[in-house]
């Protein structure tokens, strides 16, 4: 997971994201999963090995000025990388392909145990992962 205050015009607090992005162009949901999880965590894989949507949230981010806000969409696909014969531990970044924003917004990256992810109290999105993964488990 990527720590991230996000774009600081937003002033929005840090929290804690899955790898993810906008969706670009013509991109399914699948493509830009696959293109984001290779730009923020070097994991290079087909798209089709992400399987089917496990978890969708929608809504609305309003900004630290009270007044301004934006949409999103999230869209979680599950993927087991014991499946593809690696260790998270060793997975290193590929931080060059990390966009001018990400290099300036994203504060810390952490490999989660399920029980720490559970246990936070640390913000983390999509707002409701947590509470969905307590009960898809």
């Amino acid at each position: 997971m990527l720590n991230t205050h996000f774009d600081p015009e937003v002033q929005l607090p840090p929290r804690w994201l899955i790898p993810g992005g906008g969706i670009d162009g013509d991109e399914s949901p699948r493509d830009a999963a696959a293109r984001e999880l290779l730009e923020e965590t070097g994991l290079a894989i087909e798209p089709e090995l992400l399987g089917e949507i496990v978890y969708r949230e929608s809504g609305e981010w309003l900004w630290g000025d009270g007044l301004h806000s934006h949409t999103y969409e999230d869209h979680v696909f599950a993927l087991d990388i014991d499946s593809l014969g690696l260790n998270p531990a060793s997975l290193s970044l590929n931080k060059s392909q990390w966009t001018i924003d990400e290099h300036r917004d994203v504060l810390e990256v952490r490999w989660w145990t399920l029980s720490d992810l559970l246990a936070t109290n640390e913000p983390v999105s999509p707002k409701s992962l947590t509470i969905w993964l307590r009960s898809w488990l």
